[in-house]
């Protein structure tokens, strides 16, 4: 595992829907992953920027990627 100090941070997904975003951070922090949500609030002020700006994206440590993704599999009710 590279040093966390310097590990990049990078997007882990990107959804249309904030409430589904949110889902996502909160199964991967109650995994003990370290995320955070953004541009959460210029789709909120500006939903018609939420296609232009790539909609609303779910960052994380690079080397907690493939931690994140089998925490999603695992979850059979969360769609892609």
């Amino acid at each position: 595992m590279s040093d966390q100090t310097n590990d990049k941070i990078i997007t882990f997904e990107r959804y249309y829907d904030p409430m589904l975003a949110h889902i996502i951070r909160t199964r991967l922090e109650d995994a003990g992953i370290p995320c955070f949500i953004a541009d959460e609030n210029t789709v909120s002020a500006h939903p018609f920027y939420n296609q232009a700006i790539g909609g609303i994206k779910i960052k994380i440590f690079e080397h907690d990627l493939e931690r994140c993704r089998g925490v999603l599999a695992e979850d059979n009710e969360l769609g892609e």
